[in-house]
């Protein structure tokens, strides 16, 4: 990436983390948290909900405390008889036996603690990766408007990642540690006071440590995680438009921008790598440091008779034991300070509140007969932008008083120059945007009265972008009916929308996969495929943005024809850049600036004069010259058939005459 690329990436993610940080200060002067307190408290509901997990787990690391700690007073005890002459073999034996019995038992104890809280941790990533899927799915358009889509599956893959590592691991440690210390200082208490003081005066060390690693541990890899969802969008831009990239010839541009995200990322994985291993390194100093003190002090307690051979032997075990927990507190340390700062970018997409949801007491309507109103609606897409709403403007009006009623049954016909806000007008309908009380009714109720689910369910939308997903092209015809939906829909809607003769050309026919995004297919098949899906819903409102724009004319009469059998007795919504696709339509409005300036039938608007008419007249040109061009084309084409034709008659004469 360029370093303007660069620059732009990182100006985007900031963006995006600003966003979240602004909507994490709201709550903030509600509850008093910051951020990560606030994501912390929300990763605390999912632990509550694994409490069982994790009440089980805490009980047995008490126990495998208990055995290990026990497990160096055994040891001693078994030297010590086999030093002391008056113990006998068979009681040195016994002893050894306890020492093997407390090893089995500290295993299996922590076999199982580790078994639960690794268990416990995929519980809860399983739970919040759902959630946070369900959570995006309510989530309006104009979410996604300011959100890179790289940006988010990052959250949704490597984010979630640190989380379960941060309750796996990280917490085992964290919880494990100070636990096994504990019980080490009691049992050594019980062999010398002062040298249990001394072995751990080392360790308060590790606090201080703690605090300024761990602050530079969670910052780096807050920049680490925003560094590779730049780059994981990047990488996703320029899959989903390769076509472009090859077509431009930017393969090499591309490439070195993406050298330039990567080695930002490295840089940054780097600078946490390298402080992710001073931790360690100097944790692992602490038991150092204390065993030093236990043999220089341990000596002159033994020669002073203060201390056996034994107990000094267990005091050395005791401080290999716990070099393993201060080596894995600074481990868990880096897990914590990652995966907090995970959660937290988690958070930010969690504490979003969809602006478009059921309301409390909305209407109980079980099904919708397709009335639509307008009364003086007005949208302004930056309305509802908490980031961008001061600085709205007049062009961010994409309607203005918008006043228009379609009765049930009846089809509306949307025309207008590019901009006018027809494809913003029917994507109101469905609530894919929000719009204020009182201004859209749908069979005399407010559309935010309704159930989404309700709403939704009545109403098939064919948009201008023709999405189809990486299935097969039976399954993404029938990807709003019943997962047993019958064959005979499929092909019936296939039909009605003049794609059944595409289908026999298909290797696979409707078995055939369509690959990402449909890229298997024409434009036009594209179009015609999105357009049989929302045909076999059979709703009572269809919303057709453009829909015909990639197929020729032929096929867009042939579909029209079709069509009119499907607009009988349901409400319409075509939206149009052609007037042809709206000529028979019960009624058209002609919107330009987000206003309706005509209405009427065609014939009505066409006598007025207007835009209407001059948009009409323009198409007319435009269909006039393609029929000329593919005239000249045609001809060209007889032409150059008769000279060849000539020209071999021509060489077939002179080689007879030859002859």
């Amino acid at each position: 990436m360029s370093a303007a690329a660069s620059a732009e990436g990182a100006d985007n993610t900031e963006g995006n983390s600003e966003h979240g940080s602004e909507q994490h200060a709201e709550v903030d002067e509600a509850t008093g948290d910051s951020p990560v307190r606030h994501a912390l408290r929300r990763l605390s509901v999912y632990i509550l909900r694994n409490w069982r997990y994790y009440a089980l787990w805490y009980v047995i690391v008490f126990l495998y405390s208990a055995a290990m700690n026990t497990l160096p007073l055994a040891v001693g005890w078994a030297i010590g008889g086999l030093i002391d002459p008056a113990i006998d073999r068979a009681t040195v034996i016994d002893r050894c036996w306890l020492i093997a019995g407390l090893a089995a038992a500290g295993g299996i104890c922590r076999f199982v603690s580790r078994l639960l809280v690794f268990n416990a941790a995929r519980e809860v990533e399983y739970e919040i990766r759902n959630d946070l899927f369900e959570h995006l799915q309510k989530l309006p358009q104009s979410f996604y408007f300011r959100w890179r889509t790289g940006d988010l599956m990052s959250r949704c893959v490597n984010d979630l990642n640190s989380v379960r590592m941060l309750l796996g691991p990280g917490l085992l440690s964290v919880a494990q540690s100070p636990i096994i210390f504990l019980g080490a200082f009691i049992a050594m208490t019980t062999v010398s006071v002062k040298l249990a003081i001394l072995m751990m005066l080392p360790y308060p060390l590790f606090v201080l440590m703690s605090r300024v690693i761990g602050g530079r541990l969670f910052l780096r890899s807050l920049a680490m995680q925003q560094s590779l969802a730049s780059m994981s969008n990047f990488v996703q831009e320029n899959i989903a438009g390769i076509a472009v990239v090859k077509a431009y010839a930017m393969e090499d541009d591309q490439s070195a921008r993406f050298a330039e995200a990567n080695e930002h990322l490295r840089t940054q994985q780097l600078s946490l790598v390298r402080t992710f291993a001073a931790m360690p390194a100097l944790t692992g100093l602490l038991p150092a440091a204390g065993l030093g003190m236990v043999i220089v002090v341990g000596l002159g307690e033994i020669s002073a008779g203060r201390m056996s051979t034994g107990d000094l032997f267990a005091f050395a075990i005791y401080v290999r034991m716990l070099t393993f927990p201060a080596f894995m507190m600074g481990f868990a340390i880096s897990l914590v300070q990652r995966g907090a700062s995970a959660m937290q970018r988690i958070d930010e997409i969690l504490s979003v509140e969809p602006s478009i949801a059921d309301r409390p007491g909305h209407a109980d309507i079980k099904s919708l007969r397709g009335a639509i109103e307008f009364r003086d609606l007005g949208f302004r897409y930056n309305a509802a932008d908490p980031v961008n709403s001061d600085t709205a403007n007049e062009r961010d009006a994409a309607l203005e008083e918008i006043n228009l009623t379609v009765p049930v049954g009846t089809t509306l016909g949307v025309v207008g120059p590019v901009g006018s806000g027809k494809s913003t007008l029917a994507s109101i309908i469905p609530r894919l945007y929000e719009v204020e009380d009182g201004q859209l009714f749908l069979d005399g109720v407010d559309i935010n009265d309704i159930e989404i689910s309700t709403l939704r369910s009545a109403i098939a939308m064919v948009p201008q972008d023709s999405f189809l997903f990486s299935m097969s092209l039976a399954d993404n015809i029938a990807y709003g009916l019943e997962r047993d939906a019958p064959e005979e829909a499929i092909r019936t809607a296939a039909a009605r929308a003049q794609l059944a003769g595409d289908v026999e050309d298909l290797p696979f026919g409707y078995d055939t996969l369509v690959g990402e995004r449909g890229v298997m297919l024409s434009g036009g098949q594209r179009q015609r495929t999105a357009l049989a899906r929302a045909l076999a819903l059979d709703p009572s409102i269809l919303i057709l943005d453009d829909t015909l724009s990639a197929v020729d004319a032929e096929t867009e009469r042939r579909i029209q024809a079709s069509l009119d059998e499907v607009f009988a007795g349901r409400t319409v919504v075509v939206v149009a850049s052609r007037v042809n696709s709206v000529r028979n339509l019960d009624q058209i409005v002609v919107l330009d600036g987000g206003r309706i300036v005509e209405r009427g039938t065609h014939e009505t608007l066409i006598a007025e004069r207007g835009l209407y008419a001059r948009l009409a007249e323009e198409q007319e040109k435009d269909d006039e010259q393609s029929r000329i061009q593919d005239a000249l084309q045609e001809a060209e084409g007889v032409e150059s058939a008769d000279a060849g034709a000539a020209a071999v008659g021509g060489g077939m004469d002179g080689a007879g005459g030859g002859g």
